[in-house]
């Protein structure tokens, strides 16, 4: 019995071994090429690649769609992975590689048929941009059989990788819409249920669109409304167990409000900058600070791309920054004559469509033109390990039919990425700019997550205004679900450029975002509120700017990691003066 257990043991730690040597060696083999020279078809002239200390590449290529072809490589060797999360997030396919936990999220997201989309986008894409796109899947493609072994997740998965196609890149903007937008544009929906419910008095002190804490570059802090007293709302009245007492027109009636969601988690980010009249050296400053979901690998990937251009200035292009694994372009960065970034705007994006049903029949709804028919898809979603999990889509004119409200009233939601004339490949075009005008009008004429958009350029300006298209709306109040069945009613097209919100070269000589409310007046009604972020970190981070009158860039850098919490500090006094 002894022999026996020393073999069986000697036995055991054997394939445990050769376990361990397995997982290495599949390990091993998915990590990304270093060093060497290799083949890459496709390519028009050698293209090479340099890594730096930290692993950040420098491209240098003879044209942008070798660039393209090379950073696609690189993408698919570093972040395959990623990239196909991404996609799938935005195509709603999570269940072929996660299984049936997957589909109610991929139900969520394939309501929107975005695959369908971006198949639009690409055909409406120019050739030049098409090609671009084609050379980057084709290197990613690339990339990723010239691995020993899949990526080490389709491992653990037990699914093998999908290929790259060009539409996918498409999907990957779409995926950054549901990162930075809510398509179900749940805090109008929960408005219109407050707006209903509650006194005009306690409804004015709770959907305040801006307080004493605002910053806006233009603009100033708005007056608070009073706070009810308790003839409007008795807090000291409540039912058993409620979670919000709510007082309608009878103060002797308290009812519950219950709110069928919670917005989701708040995404923001900071971006701010000084012209040379008050950067310490001469020159304008930008600094960017993107606040995205902690995630291994960062959503980020430094790059560097090196091409020749005619457009260019010069005839060649230089542009440094972070792309984004799955797209071909340098999402923020310089070029040497610009540099540009972003925060998440917070406009209004969305619309909840409010739909007359045909009482004579349930499958028509009511559109400016008369009575028509919904049109019906059906989705497949493949589910790992089970059966295709279907899902019925019923769609308007405005876009797919969604819910039904607190009063039963059935209603579809408009929203901007889900219309294929909102999202383009226009962002490319920004590697070129020599100015800060020139990166304004790429910003606008862009196709993507609407975002503030700062830019500063070498002879000194500072600039802000909106990148991604803005909807031109009219016949209806955007604040809350609206019924569009009238003519002139809706959406109409897109603001033209040229009367986009822009600010360049403030008297101050300083630009700031942090998510709040930015501008008042026409520009504010241009963006519209999709729910701004309480201004006290732009406060903060403006008496930062103008604290100094002249900032160099560790200043910046202060500025971003400033973590006092001074909007907490009156809070903090009242509270020890209370426990005193």
């Amino acid at each position: 019995m002894r022999r026996l257990a020393i073999r069986l043991g000697a036995g055991l730690a054997g394939l445990l071994l050769l376990l361990v040597l397995a997982g290495y060696g599949f390990l091993r083999g998915a990590a990304p090429v270093l060093d060497g020279t290799r083949p890459l078809q496709g390519l028009s002239a050698k293209v090479s690649v340099e890594r730096d200390s930290l692993g950040v590449p420098v491209i240098t290529a003879e044209s942008r769609a070798d660039a393209a072809r090379a950073l696609g490589f690189l993408h698919a060797q570093d972040r395959f992975f990623q990239m196909d999360l991404l996609r799938r997030v935005a195509a709603g396919e999570l269940a072929e590689l996660f299984g049936a936990a997957a589909v109610e999220f991929d139900e969520q997201h394939r309501l929107y048929r975005l695959r369908s989309v971006a198949r639009q986008v690409l055909a409406r894409a120019t050739p030049e941009q098409r090609a671009v796109l084609t050379a980057y899947s084709e290197g990613v493609n690339a990339g990723l059989k010239a691995l020993g072994t899949w990526p080490f997740e389709y491992g653990v998965l037990l699914r093998r990788p999908r290929a790259w196609q060009p539409e996918d890149s498409i999907l990957v903007i779409d995926a950054m819409y549901f990162e930075l937008q809510d398509p179900a544009d749940r805090r109008e929906s929960n408005l219109a249920v407050m707006r209903e419910l509650m006194t005009p008095a306690l409804y004015r002190f709770l959907a305040v669109t801006g307080t004493q804490w605002d910053a806006p570059v233009s603009g100033k802090a708005p007056e608070m409304p009073p706070i009810p007293g308790a003839d409007v709302i008795d807090l000291r009245k409540r039912l058993p167990g409620a979670t919000a007492a709510v007082a309608t027109d009878s103060p002797e009636s308290p009812w519950v409000l219950w709110l069928d969601s919670v917005p989701p988690g708040a995404i923001g980010s900071n971006n701010f900058a000084v012209s040379a009249a008050h950067g310490a050296d001469g020159h304008a400053i930008l600094a960017n600070d993107m606040h995205l979901g902690l995630r291994v690998p960062n959503i980020w990937y430094r790059a560097e791309l090196r091409y020749r251009d005619a457009r260019a200035e010069g005839g060649q292009v230089a542009v440094t920054g972070v792309t984004l694994p799955g797209l071909p372009q340098i999402v923020a960065g310089s070029n040497r004559h610009a540099a540009w970034g972003y925060t998440n705007s917070y406009g209004d994006w969305v619309d909840l469509v409010e739909l007359r049903l045909n009482p004579a029949d349930a499958d028509e709804y009511l559109a400016p033109d008369g009575w028509r028919h919904f049109e019906h898809h059906t989705e497949f979603i493949r589910v790992k390990g089970g059966a295709d999990a279907k899902l019925e889509v019923r769609d308007t004119l405005w876009g797919p039919v969604l819910d039904r409200d607190h009063a039963g009233v059935t209603r579809a939601v408009h929203w901007v990425a889900a219309d294929p004339d909102a999202t383009n490949l226009e962002l490319e075009g920004i590697e070129r700019a020599r100015d800060v005008r020139e990166a304004m009008a790429v910003a606008n004429r862009a196709g993507m997550p609407e975002q503030n958009f700062l830019t500063a350029d070498s002879a000194g300006r500072i600039a802000w205004t909106i990148a991604g298209r803005i909807p031109v709306r009219q016949g209806y109040d955007p604040s809350r679900p609206s019924y569009w069945d009238k003519p002139g009613t809706g959406w109409s097209g897109w603001l033209p450029p040229e009367q986009y919100p822009r600010i360049t070269d403030p008297d101050n000589g300083r630009l700031w975002t942090a998510n709040a409310r930015v501008v008042d007046g026409a520009m504010l009604a241009a963006v519209g509120d999709g729910g701004y972020d309480l201004g006290a970190r732009a406060g903060q981070i403006r008496d930062d700017l103008l604290g100094r009158d002249a900032l160099e860039p560790a200043d910046l850098l202060a500025i971003e990691l400033d973590d006092r919490a001074l909007f907490l500090a009156r809070w903090r006094t009242l509270l020890l003066a209370l426990l005193n």
